[in-house]
């Protein structure tokens, strides 16, 4: 029995160290370098180049550096993550204040890290969250600090390599953005364009290209590439590739932030290769689509960008609006109004020219009748006005 026992715990402890090993040898995603990735989205393309106006040869792009972990410290880390992600407000700020960004930098990085470590599109739904929401407020409401904040500025030149990674031949789009990319690694060296209008219409179209010309020179649009048969052009050289592309939770209303629910209309996502539908396995929040793919392949998603609208159980009452990644707020006294927003009409977004938005267009109610309400991106004025009274 003795003997049954001592060979029990030694099988025990070669599992475990076998385990550990294939923990240490698995390897994390690695971010494209920033510089392979040239932003044309004008949400982000002005912010890099204003980030890259303040920053000096030395101040280089936020360098995302997972390292390989073994399966217990890795889990001991999303737990703390999750602790944290229980403190974090709708609108991606994990802290009542905003204060230089003593927590919302660190939480950010860990979110963006633990989301390459385990390949779970769930941390990039929050990052995401983040970026649109609390990093461009503090961009933009921080003039005369931020110029002498080196941790924002090397955050504003990398938002492109949080959006795409890579490990051999499985390509990892994290956040779609119109940009053009090379994904250089040990397996493989390609270019690709991403052509959409995010993040207020998400319709996108992924093309493999030569090189980096700009993608200006691309007359086509996403949404009249998806709707006719793409004639790609004739060539000798392929390679194998699996894109993993992440499908927001937002296009469902699904996987809120704890404690948090939303309601909004389905849609499903379409997903087209070469004119064709296809249809991709779904792997922990990211559609696969795997191929051999040539200069001229396209990829073309049709993503529904519904507005949620999100409750919180201590609240059913109040209620918070979101399209796409972005979070509104009024400045509409509700209070003062004795008003509610009204559930039962529907709710209409329009384009802002001037300011380069889309704002929504609700109904808001009291005694007196309807008044029109209008709701602004949160990261735009400032103002703190997320929930509202509404039934």
């Amino acid at each position: 029995m003795r003997k049954i026992r001592i060979l029990t715990c030694c099988v025990a402890a070669a599992i475990g160290l076998c385990g550990n090993a294939i923990i240490r040898e698995m390897r994390p995603l690695q971010p494209v370098e920033a510089d392979s990735v040239v932003l044309y989205d004008f949400f982000w393309c002005n912010v890099q180049r204003e980030a890259d106006s303040m920053a000096c040869e030395s101040v280089r792009a936020w360098p995302w550096q997972p390292q390989t972990i073994t399966t217990d410290k890795l889990d001991r880390r999303v737990d703390a993550w999750k602790s944290s992600l229980e403190q974090m407000r709708l609108t991606g700020v994990p802290c009542d204040s905003l204060k230089k960004g003593e927590e919302l930098f660190p939480m950010l990085k860990e979110t963006v890290e633990l989301g390459m470590l385990t390949r779970e599109a769930r941390f990039f739904d929050v990052a995401e969250r983040m970026l649109y929401n609390s990093v461009m407020r503090f961009w933009r409401f921080h003039v005369g600090w931020k110029e002498k904040n080196e941790t924002l500025i090397q955050l504003m030149r990398s938002v492109g390599s949080v959006a795409y990674a890579s490990c051999g031949n499985d390509i990892y789009i994290n956040m779609l953005m119109r940009s053009n990319v090379h994904v250089k690694n040990e397996a493989v060296d390609f270019c690709m364009q991403i052509l959409n209008s995010s993040p207020w219409y998400n319709d996108t179209s992924i093309r493999i290209v030569k090189d980096m010309s700009p993608i200006e020179a691309v007359a086509d649009t996403a949404l009249s590439e998806f709707q006719r048969l793409i004639v790609h052009e004739e060539s000798t050289d392929s390679v194998d590739l699996t894109f993993h592309i992440r499908i927001p939770s937002w296009t469902s209303g699904s996987d809120m932030l704890p404690g948090h629910t939303a309601q909004c209309k389905k849609q499903p996502v379409i997903i087209m290769v070469n004119g064709s539908l296809y249809t991709p396995e779904m792997v922990d929040g990211y559609a696969v689509v795997k191929g051999r793919w040539a200069v001229g392949d396209l990829i073309s998603i049709k993503m529904p960008t519904p507005i949620l609208r999100i409750t919180e159980p201590n609240h059913p009452d109040m209620v918070a609006l979101q399209r796409g990644p972005i979070v509104y707020f009024t400045h509409f006294d509700y209070k003062k109004a004795n008003a509610h927003l009204n559930l039962k009409d529907p709710i209409s977004h329009f384009f802002n020219d001037k300011a380069q938005f889309i704002a929504l267009k609700t109904t808001n109610e009291n005694k007196y009748g309807k008044l029109k309400g209008i709701h602004f991106p949160y990261y735009s004025f400032g103002a703190d006005q997320i929930f509202v009274p509404a039934k």
